[in-house]
């Protein structure tokens, strides 16, 4: 039996990929984040995408929480531009404490 959490996971996985490799590349610029991981927190019928950067250098939070604030807006941009607003509204992006 398919349940709706296959099928929602099922049609996001092209936009999973396409928003993880941007998400990846724009983070390129920033040389205080590190290492991408992604975890997938399922719900009942959706799924959460949690991107998540290693910190480098002893980098402070007010500089990270810039950082996530410019990488959001970026991959909202890129979303909408693509057409993965859907896959877009159950991203989250954080770094490792």
């Amino acid at each position: 039996m398919v349940t709706r959490l296959d099928r929602f996971k099922k049609e996001m996985e092209p936009a999973k990929e396409l928003y993880s490799n941007e998400l990846k590349d724009f983070a390129g610029n920033y040389n205080f984040l590190g290492e991408m991981t992604l975890e997938e927190m399922p719900d009942i019928d959706t799924q959460d995408y949690i991107f998540c950067f290693e910190k480098l250098n002893g980098t402070g939070e007010d500089i990270l929480d810039k950082t996530l604030k410019e990488l959001y807006i970026h991959m909202k941009e890129f979303s909408k531009i693509n057409g993965i607003d859907k896959f877009s509204r159950n991203a989250v992006i954080s770094y490792k404490e």
